[in-house]
């Protein structure tokens, strides 16, 4: 409830004027501050009247004490009763006692509550606060005897004795009048100068507050769109500058009304004429846009036979690969059969002439074991191969999606790559995994390793006496592998870079460079492969390509459809 209260008032006070903003907080301030000095100045007050009165009672008992000692000495209580009725008539004291040095009562006079009593310390010197509560103080004194003069006739000095103690109870009603009354006359005058200083405030908020009342209407009207309006400049410097920038402000609006309404009338003028240009402008356009749709068919025309001669060089590439392969076997082979052969004749003639003899025949039969060995296994190896390339040529003329060993096909394809390195001192480096099966397109994955080699070859060992090619496929994580292509060659500038994938963007532009390789790569991997590719790449420090690609494609297009697609990209 009082939160909701406090709350409803706060809202009030923020939507009220800022006058009565400002005269309740300087008001609350000022009565804050007058708060706090007059509570400091009560409580420092209270503190130096409490010594005074601290004192008064450490004296007090030591007054009674010096004059109990007779007392004591005879223990008779009536030598002690003037000095205790003499300090029984001091305000506030409730309570005078005389003691025995073994802590027994020989008189008292007055009565004290709540005040517990012990025996007083043995080894003090002078007076001592022993007790205090919120109504009292409890004082005590030792009583001593006097000290006798020295004697010539004695080597030692005779030391006080103690005869008792003196305990004196002094009441507090003193101190909280005085207390009472310093705050009385400590908040009063805080509370007047409270209001004089709110007074002087709210007369001061007033002589602020009108003109800017005054200013705060007209400009209220202003901001209905009233025109003409001007403030009065009087008032405090600073409101009287307020209102005149804001009679120049006005001015100025004015003035720009003005000028808008002239431009207005000029803008009507001109709209007369503006559906004609506009006509004219859409037949324009209308023109440029049939030529452009011609440019853009004559572009797509030059894409699709761009794309189909690459795959010409692709299929070009391959042929070299079969014809280098396959020479070195087939040379074996015919170079064994060749050896048999005359073999052979030599056995033939000796056979004719009866020459022959049986070790000649055991060591000519062993060659021709030998050579036809040596036929079985050169043949079998360019059936291999010829196998081999008959599957990579499948792969890389057909779309035909199957499950395959990504290892294998990789290998494949830079085994067919590799005449392209021949007479060159560059270096092409495997590592991969084997092992890993992914159902997917090996066809486009060809195409795709096959430009990015050839990437390396002609724009990244360019004018370089030497180079390495790293070529690596590894699990990425349980539904993707990834293919990495690293070389040590020149790299790419980040503008280079940023403008790798872009359609007809090549640095070898006029030496043979299509500009489409990078672009039917992107192409590929984003598309019909579903996978993701990355370039990290600086100048001097080589390129490294990233393929990422799903174990399992993607569900794809038609050819028909995967091919007008990407001619039209």
């Amino acid at each position: 409830m009082n939160r909701l209260f406090f709350r409803y008032w706060l809202d009030r006070l923020r939507h009220t004027t800022f006058r009565r903003q400002l005269i309740i907080a300087v008001a609350i301030g000022v009565l804050g501050v007058g708060s706090i000095t007059a509570l400091l100045s009560t409580w420092q007050g209270s503190l130096q009247v409490r010594e005074t009165l601290i004192q008064q009672g450490l004296s007090l008992s030591n007054s009674v004490a010096q004059q109990s000692q007779l007392a004591l000495l005879t223990g008779g209580a009536e030598n002690a009763r003037e000095p205790i009725e003499r300090a029984m008539s001091f305000t506030d004291v409730l309570q005078v006692e005389l003691l025995h040095a073994d802590g027994h009562s020989l008189i008292t006079r007055g009565s004290v509550t709540a005040m517990s009593a012990g025996k007083p310390q043995s080894n003090i010197a002078g007076s001592y606060l022993e007790a205090e509560t919120s109504l009292a103080w409890r004082f005590v004194a030792p009583v001593y005897t006097k000290p006798a003069e020295a004697s010539p006739f004695e080597t030692v000095t005779a030391m006080p004795e103690l005869l008792g103690y003196v305990r004196v109870t002094q009441g507090k009603a003193a101190l909280a009048k005085l207390v009472s009354r310093l705050a009385v006359i400590n908040f009063g005058v805080g509370l007047a100068l409270s209001i004089l200083l709110s007074w002087m405030l709210r007369s001061l908020a007033h002589r602020l507050s009108q003109p800017l009342g005054e200013l705060s209407t007209v400009m209220a009207q202003a901001g209905k769109g009233q025109l003409g309006l001007r403030a009065a400049a009087d008032g405090p410097s600073d409101i009287a500058s307020m209102a005149q920038v804001f009679n120049s402000m006005m001015n100025s609006l004015e003035q720009r009304d003005q000028e808008l309404q002239a431009s207005n009338a000029a803008l009507a003028n001109h709209a007369t004429t503006l559906e004609e240009k506009v006509a004219q402008r859409t037949l324009s356009l209308s023109s440029s846009n049939t030529e452009l749709q011609q440019a853009l068919h004559t572009l797509r025309e030059a894409k699709r036979q761009l794309i189909e001669s690459d795959k010409l060089a692709s299929l070009g590439r391959l042929v070299a690969g079969v014809a280098h392969e396959l020479n070195t076997p087939l040379g074996n082979a015919l170079m064994a059969a060749s050896t048999m052969e005359a073999i052979l004749g030599k056995i033939a003639d000796a056979i004719a002439s009866g020459t022959i003899r049986k070790s000649e025949l055991e060591h000519d039969i062993a060659q021709s074991i030998n050579g036809s060995a040596m036929v079985m296994h050169n043949v079998q190896r360019a059936a291999e191969i010829i196998r081999g390339f008959k599957q990579l040529a499948v792969d890389q003329t057909t779309e035909m999606r199957r499950v395959f060993e990504l290892d294998r096909v990789i290998s494949e394809i830079l085994f067919a790559s590799q005449p392209m390195f021949k007479h060159t001192p560059y270096q092409v480096e495997m590592q991969l995994e084997p092992g890993l099966k992914i159902d997917s397109y090996p066809g486009p994955l060809g195409q795709v390793m096959s430009n990015l080699i050839q990437n390396a070859l002609l724009h990244g060992f360019a004018g370089r006496d030497h180079g390495r090619l790293c070529i690596e496929c590894h699990s990425h994580d349980a539904d993707r592998v990834q293919i990495i292509c690293s070389d040590d060659g020149v790299g790419m500038s980040e503008a280079v870079r940023l403008r790798v994938f872009e359609a007809f963007f090549t640095t070898k532009f006029g030496q043979g460079g299509s500009g489409l390789g990078m672009q039917i790569v992107y192409n590929l991997v984003t598309g019909l492969l579903g996978g993701e590719i990355n370039v990290e790449s600086e100048l001097d420090k080589g390129a490294r390509i990233t393929i990422t690609l799903p174990c399992k494609a993607p569900q794809s297009l038609s050819s028909v459809e995967r091919a007008n697609d990407l001619v039209k990209s």
